[in-house]
């Protein structure tokens, strides 16, 4: 075989295998992405209804107009794994809630996770009272494009678990962020992530 036969079909042959591996590491396919987009609307859906109807929405118990809740665009890269690093005996918190209470909670974790391009932690708290996990932050839109005194995230934990997924396009905000009547802790002072999130819901309007 002539050597310029040779290198062609060398040539064609990388250049299939470039193609093979790209599609392996591409990330997700669009069918993925826009599954999960039509998953996130579905949820936002289903809470924009239950605010404006169910008995036990805000505005309902507190007779307020509910205009509709605001949200960043759907962005998969805000959806992260975070290891964890337990903590036993964990620092007891006294945090302040919207109404000047003290809500206590101890820390019974540390968050570890990378997002667009930035590390950072946050801490994983337990109520003293109903022993629920309490996940909230401020970070770089706080005070601008969303709730000032911080959002909530609800996380999928089990004591001894390793990883967990952390979703900020569910990132929400406390009932006092629509209405009086309510008594909302502020997060800890180190769950203060130090780049914007833009994911999640917005300030109400």
């Amino acid at each position: 075989m002539k050597p310029t036969k040779v290198l062609t079909y060398i040539v064609i042959a990388a250049v299939i295998l470039i193609a093979v591996f790209s599609l392996f590491d591409s990330g997700e396919s669009p069918e993925v992405e826009s599954n999960y987009i039509e998953e996130m609307k579905a949820f936002r859906h289903q809470k924009d209804s239950f605010m404006r109807n169910d008995e036990k929405s805000p505005f309902i118990e507190q007779n307020v107009v509910f205009n509709g809740l605001n949200y960043f665009d759907v962005d998969e890269s805000f959806k992260v794994k975070a290891s964890v690093e337990t903590l036993e005996d964990g620092k007891v918190y006294d945090l302040r809630t919207s109404d000047d209470k003290v809500k206590t909670y101890q820390a019974v974790a540390i968050l570890h996770f990378d997002i667009v391009g930035s590390h950072q932690d946050l801490t994983l708290l337990q109520s003293a009272v109903d022993g629920h996990f309490f996940l909230s932050f401020y970070d770089e839109t706080s005070a601008i494009t969303t709730y000032g005194a911080g959002r909530y995230l609800e996380v999928d934990y089990k004591k001894g678990q390793q990883q967990v997924v952390l979703d900020f396009n569910k990132a929400y905000n406390p009932y006092c962020a629509y209405t009086e009547g309510y008594s909302c802790p502020v997060p800890p002072p180190e769950n203060n992530i130090t780049i914007p999130i833009n994911a999640g819901e917005k300030n109400y309007e």
